[in-house]
């Protein structure tokens, strides 16, 4: 049963049923008995933790999410396609690019309260661009799949860095150095040989998520630095361990309660005409024109060593899917704007049109590719 899930496909599939749940939930006659389970508060016994279960999914069970995004950037920088530092700059280049350019697009296109959601068109859902990559891009070459994954992988940490830099308030210094102190005990106690002892580092991991909390940056940080911190050696069997459990509770859990947008009310006449919606409806564009500047600079610092067998036509197909953005996405909106507020209601539903368009978009462009894959 978990193997069928570990397929991307599959697991796209749960995500994208757990989303249209959410939605009909929320436009449906049990959307208040939605709406107050989103909303309650979850407290945990002899600590000042006491979040909703819409936090407690976008901070707490989401870190999951992001520590296997870390576990992924560091087997690819360590024995996958990012091992030569000359590889880096493909993937690198082409995340950056494909960030910048709709965050600059978003700017030029908002002002006012919802200028500042420009970090919601930038990153690439990493579970859907390789679902289509995986149905439809057969005929792509080998190393095709390595760049996708490592761009878009690169992607998700800018857009936890930009959470982390710009949607930071009220930083409480004594407490990040308190996460850095648990962060480096998580590291020296996975380095031990004896198995009950590596165990133990769930507890620095888990303190290091709550100082992190409590110093204002978003813990979502806290799990990519534990996935870089991961030995090499641990690096498979902690992937397996946790896959089938981003997949199959916390990617669909939040999918639901995130999706979870009433249609009505007076936001509704202007979610496709208003500016904010526009901007975001331009993501795939701007995603396209990004990734494939990106990658092709970066292919000629890097004097076309890495990922041979890519043509400049292979880099402009996996762009399209760039322009497929979910879960941070949604985990920005409902961050910036407030869950349930109009403007984020307008985000959601922007950023889940461009999401059909570029899945579409993006599985046309890779069928497209006569040449069976070298």
């Amino acid at each position: 049963m978990l193997s069928f899930f570990k397929i991307e496909r599959n697991a796209a599939l749960l995500l994208l049923i757990a989303a249209v749940i959410g939605l009909a939930l929320a436009n449906s006659p049990w959307a208040s008995v939605f709406n107050v389970l989103r909303e309650t508060s979850l407290a945990v016994p002899f600590t000042d933790l006491n979040l909703t279960v819409t936090h407690w999914l976008g901070e707490g069970l989401m870190t999951g999410f992001f520590l296997l995004i870390g576990l992924e950037l560091k087997r690819e920088a360590t024995i996958g396609a990012l091992k030569k530092p000359s590889a880096i700059l493909v993937p690198g280049f082409a995340a950056l690019f494909g960030a910048i350019v709709p965050a600059l697009v978003f700017v030029a296109l908002v002002g006012g309260q919802a200028g500042a959601g420009w970090p919601v068109p930038m990153a690439t859902d990493v579970t859907f661009a390789l679902a289509i990559f995986a149905v439809f891009g057969r005929n792509m070459p080998r190393s095709a799949r390595a760049f996708l994954l490592s761009f878009a992988v690169i992607d998700d940490l800018i857009a936890i860095l930009v959470i982390a830099i710009f949607l930071t308030a009220n930083l409480n210094l004594g407490s990040l150095m308190l996460a850095a102190v648990c962060l480096a005990a998580f590291a020296l106690v996975l380095r031990s040989q004896t198995a009950w002892i590596r165990l133990i580092s769930v507890v620095p991991a888990v303190l290091a998520w709550y100082c992190t909390l409590q110093s204002g940056v978003s813990p979502l940080v806290t799990g990519v630095i534990l996935g870089l911190l991961v030995p090499t050696g641990l690096i498979e069997k902690l992937e397996e361990a946790l896959h089938p459990w981003v997949s199959l509770v916390i990617l669909p859990l939040f999918a639901l309660v995130a999706a979870g947008v009433s249609l009505g009310g007076t936001a509704t006449p202007f979610v496709i005409g208003s500016a904010l919606s526009i901007a975001i409806l331009l993501r795939p564009i701007g995603k396209i024109i990004g990734i494939t500047a990106g990658a092709l600079l970066g292919r000629a610092l890097a004097r076309g060593e890495s990922f041979t067998g890519m043509r400049a036509g292979d880099y402009l197909r996996i762009s399209v899917l760039g322009g497929i953005g979910f879960t941070v996405a949604l985990l920005v909106a409902n961050s910036v704007f407030g869950a349930s507020s109009s403007l984020a209601t307008t985000a959601i539903v922007a950023t889940l049109i461009a999401m059909v368009v570029s899945m579409a978009a993006g599985a046309w462009a890779l069928a497209s590719r006569k040449s069976p894959a070298l």
